[in-house]
């Protein structure tokens, strides 16, 4: 709670009868309620950024991979397989190519530490049982939020997601891991959970600046120190997609303006 007050968020502690009207089902001894923390249809949002985007005489240019980056008088130049094009310039949101891309841009080095999220979710007949956004405490080390249940807009309830570090930054599927592992963090929040309330959901990759052997490293938002037409928006975990709106104006107003 000293943290959120020091950046700004509003969360007030919660009493156990608070608790037990919004999420009867949660054991809690403690709680902390959010007033304003939301979710998101993420598919939807980011749709609808690209119809914005070209509504405004944006262009998206899809399958175009980055092939050299180039610093020349006036800016950059970004060398495509089709084309090249030339930017007073180049803001690096690539996730988990970031790095990648500062070293083709000649930029600093850094480094994108492949993270897999996993996901199970309440099968429909459990649904119920959870109404809004229900989070343990963070782990100390700031490496997660902690497997959590997320109610999404279209009813179904997330649980997780899981941490696992790894090698490869395009593998979703290689050794996930069986329901029977989500089964003692669910119960942690709603001790009535069977393994049959539950099913197997999806799984992400996360891009983070730390290894696993390391505290967290916060958003990387500025400036290349050797490249400095290149900005750098990287290692962006969460909450980077609903804080986007508001990442993408501060890069604007200090960095592009």
């Amino acid at each position: 709670m000293r943290n959120a007050a020091r950046n700004g968020a509003q969360l007030d502690e919660a009493s156990p009868a608070f608790v037990r009207e919004r999420e009867p089902h949660i054991a809690a001894t403690r709680a902390a309620w959010s007033p304003h923390t939301g979710w998101i249809d993420a598919d939807a949002y980011v749709q609808r950024l690209a119809a914005e985007l070209e509504a405004h005489g944006g262009v998206i240019l899809r399958g175009t991979p980055v092939q050299h980056i180039v610093r020349r008088a006036t800016g950059l130049a970004i060398a495509t397989p089709r084309e090249t094009i030339d930017a007073d310039a180049v803001v690096n949101a690539a996730g988990l190519m970031a790095h990648h891309v500062s070293a083709i841009a000649g930029g600093e080095p850094f480094t994108i530490y492949p993270c897999r999220g996993e996901y199970a979710e309440l099968a429909p007949h459990a649904r119920e049982l959870v109404h809004g956004l229900v989070y343990p405490v963070p782990h100390p080390s700031g490496h997660g939020l902690g497997v959590h249940l997320t109610r999404t807009i279209s009813g179904a309830v997330w649980i997780g997601p899981t941490i696992r570090y790894q090698e490869d930054p395009s593998d979703y599927e290689r050794d996930r891991l069986p329901l029977e592992e989500f089964l003692e963090p669910t119960r942690r929040l709603l001790p009535t959970v069977t393994i049959a309330d539950l099913r197997l959901g999806s799984s992400g990759i996360r891009a983070k600046l730390h290894p696993p052997t390391e505290r967290f490293a916060d958003f990387l938002i500025r400036p290349d120190a050797q490249v400095p037409e290149l900005i750098h928006v990287a290692g962006i975990d969460s909450p980077g997609l609903t804080a986007s709106l508001a990442i993408g104006e501060y890069v604007a107003d200090n960095f592009l303006s």
